[in-house]
């Protein structure tokens, strides 16, 4: 039987936080589906390693580790990876349209100051 500790806990209250931002946005209508299944993968996965610990057992044999807590490093290392380069481009899609923006206020605003001055 797995021993649970602290780390457990918190795991556990930090998915559970996870699941229910996830919650929260769609609630409020903001409906990014990939904001949307990121924040609830996480805390789903949260939640399982909260629960079961021994898990990452069979992900290090299986994995070819001797640690199970190598296996925990790779799996963190792996998600958070994912998680950054999702950030990443997210970060420069909102760049790119705030250029865009940025553009058409400039040629908006010209064209008043040309309005106004017929």
């Amino acid at each position: 039987m797995a021993e649970f500790t602290v780390v457990n806990a918190i795991a556990l209250a930090v998915g559970v936080i996870f699941l229910a931002n996830g919650y929260h946005m769609v609630r409020r209508g903001r409906e990014d589906m990939v904001l949307f299944a990121t924040s609830v993968l996480v805390g789903a996965g949260l939640i399982f390693v909260a629960l079961f610990p021994d898990a990452f057992q069979f992900v290090a044999t299986v994995l070819g580790l001797e640690l199970k807590a190598r296996a925990i490093l790779v799996m963190a290392n792996l998600t958070l990876f994912v998680l950054v380069t999702y950030l990443l481009n997210r970060i420069g899609s909102l760049y790119e349209k705030v250029s865009r923006l940025n553009e058409e206020v400039s040629l908006l605003r010209a064209e008043l100051e040309d309005h106004r001055d017929e």
